[in-house]
């Protein structure tokens, strides 16, 4: 088991987790990048089915954990794993996490072929930046926090996170950005959840499912940011 900087997600979610408070992940990665790296789960109490009995989110892999199955696979196996802990998941290791603060522009733009490629311009006399990797981070030490008070230390920038939201917004109507009515953190939408607007949301980081915009919406918390950093970030 491997404890390193990087960035993981899921290939088949409909609701992703990238506002993160840590930008630590463990598992077993078998290269700097790739498709095929297992994951952890990262367990969250997420309140109680309706039978009464505990229930637990995955943040890692988007699921909950709780029904007979899992308390199954916990007595064979002495390891409380949620039912997708085995699926490959894409990830980075230690990928380039990006000041605002310390940027005039920034510019991450989907690749041809996976990946994205990113430019950035500091906020000095230092020459520009660009480049192409798997996946970004970006942070704020500035004073404009862009999540408050949420504990969010950084916002993974993942390509289906970064597709579905540059898809979003050329094809209308606008997205927007709903935060999780338990813990703050804004919601993600992917793949059929980012095609048609709605108004429940699931939250990635908390597995709260009680979430309602007051209108039917598509939200990305990277819709946040390109609106508290206007004129300095840019999805492409």
């Amino acid at each position: 088991m491997q404890h390193l900087a990087g960035i993981c997600w899921p290939h088949e979610a409909t609701v992703g987790h990238i506002t993160v408070a840590t930008g630590q992940l463990s598992g077993h990665f078998p290269a700097d990048h790739g498709d095929d790296a297992l994951v952890a789960c990262v367990l969250v109490a997420a309140g109680k089915y309706r039978n009464g009995a505990a229930r637990h989110w995955c943040r890692t892999h988007q699921t909950y954990w709780g029904v007979k199955a899992d308390l199954a696979a916990l007595a064979h196996s002495g390891q409380r794993r949620c039912a997708r802990h085995a699926e490959p998941m894409g990830y980075a290791l230690h990928p380039p996490l990006i000041d605002l603060a310390a940027c005039a522009s920034v510019t991450i733009a989907s690749a041809a072929g996976g990946g994205m490629e990113v430019a950035s311009v500091p906020a000095g006399l230092q020459a520009s930046r660009a480049g192409r990797y798997p996946a970004v981070a970006i942070c704020n030490s500035g004073p404009r926090a862009p999540f408050p008070g949420s504990g969010i230390v950084q916002v993974n920038i993942t390509p289906p996170a970064l597709l579905a939201y540059t898809r979003a917004a050329s094809a209308g109507p606008a997205p927007g950005c709903v935060n999780c009515a338990r813990c703050g953190h804004p919601h993600l939408d992917l793949g059929s959840f980012a095609q048609t607007p709605h108004r429940r949301h699931y939250c990635g980081n908390c597995g709260c499912d009680s979430t309602h915009s007051p209108a039917p919406m598509l939200s990305s918390p990277l819709h946040a940011l390109s609106i508290l950093f206007a004129g300095r970030l840019r999805f492409a």
